[in-house]
């Protein structure tokens, strides 16, 4: 079964622009309470990375002004940990591995573009159902 059939897809997926302020994106995690989200290149939709609230917190006391922070894109907060992505179109099986260490894998088309996300219970309940061939 490939990736995209056990996908959240991208219009159910709470995402930020790479050029929004912390102020903003600390906003919309809190609104639908993530503490890690997606964040997009605006006019593409390509996936970039994933910022948590760990990376804008460690930033803010970085930097100690937090007004002025604040008011900084999200793209100048620095990743701790990589959020590993992959591919729409591959199989459940091999995600597996990758689904170990991150709690969602974000899924992109062959140009970059987001698609959506396929969490750990999904993997974890398509593993488990014995409907697979693994």
């Amino acid at each position: 079964m490939k990736a995209r059939e056990l996908a959240t897809p991208v219009r159910r997926v709470a995402t930020i622009y790479n050029d929004i302020t912390i102020k903003e994106a600390i906003a919309k995690m809190a609104k639908c309470r993530y503490t890690m989200i997606p964040v997009l290149e605006r006019n593409s939709l390509r996936y970039l990375y994933s910022v948590s609230t760990g990376d804008i917190l460690l930033k803010l006391v970085a930097d100690g002004d937090m007004d002025k922070t604040m008011r900084e894109p999200i793209s100048l907060v620095p990743i701790e940990r990589l959020t590993i992505s992959c591919n729409e179109d591959v199989e459940i099986d091999e995600l597996f591995d990758i689904a170990v260490n991150q709690n969602f894998i974000p899924l992109v088309d062959s140009i970059g573009a987001f698609k959506g996300i396929i969490t750990r219970r999904a993997i974890l309940t398509y593993l488990n159902s014995g409907d697979n061939h693994a």
